[in-house]
């Protein structure tokens, strides 16, 4: 196999490109005060709220560093802005479940159509083809990293921009 192929360096550039691409148009609709970051949640939430805090951090991935885990601190974060309320769980009194406000839901259609535009852009120059090809390939080279890089299982499912709010 060619050992000088630059793939990381283009997936790079490409995740680049899209986070500069993704704060543009959050900033556009108003939506300074989120981050990127904060997508993932959203996709989980816009699919199944009531989830627990260790349930949400599970399905975008994200471990616990130190005393607060990553989802724990952008969960605060969305919570003090009115997307989210952390309410205390009946079945166990050490856990929080995440709902949506409606300040949350009202996001879904805002956040469809960023992220139709972004894989607009992404697959602009592809045929059709040659984007369900890159899809399958971008899979395939994700599973290598094992499951945890892709929970789902399906082809596509680690992606964010292209599965933000399909359901």
């Amino acid at each position: 196999m060619k050992e000088d192929r630059p793939i990381l360096a283009y997936a790079a550039r490409m995740h680049e490109e899209g986070r500069r691409f993704l704060l543009t148009e959050m900033k556009k609709a108003g939506l300074d005060e989120l981050t990127t970051s904060c997508g993932d949640i959203f996709q989980v939430l816009f699919q199944q709220e009531g989830l627990s805090l260790t349930a949400v951090a599970q399905k975008i991935r994200r471990t616990k560093s130190g005393r607060k885990s990553t989802t724990c601190v952008m969960l605060d974060r969305l919570a003090k802005q009115g997307y989210v309320d952390r309410l205390p769980s009946e079945s166990d009194g050490r856990a929080s479940i995440i709902m949506l406000t409606e300040k949350g839901r009202a996001l879904k259609p805002i956040m469809a159509d960023i992220s139709i535009r972004m894989n607009e852009r992404i697959l602009g120059s592809l045929t059709e083809d040659e984007a369900d090809q890159l899809e399958v390939l971008l899979a395939k080279a994700v599973r290598t990293y094992g499951p945890a890089a892709d929970e789902t299982g399906k082809e596509g499912g680690g992606c964010t921009c292209s599965r933000v709010l399909k359901g």
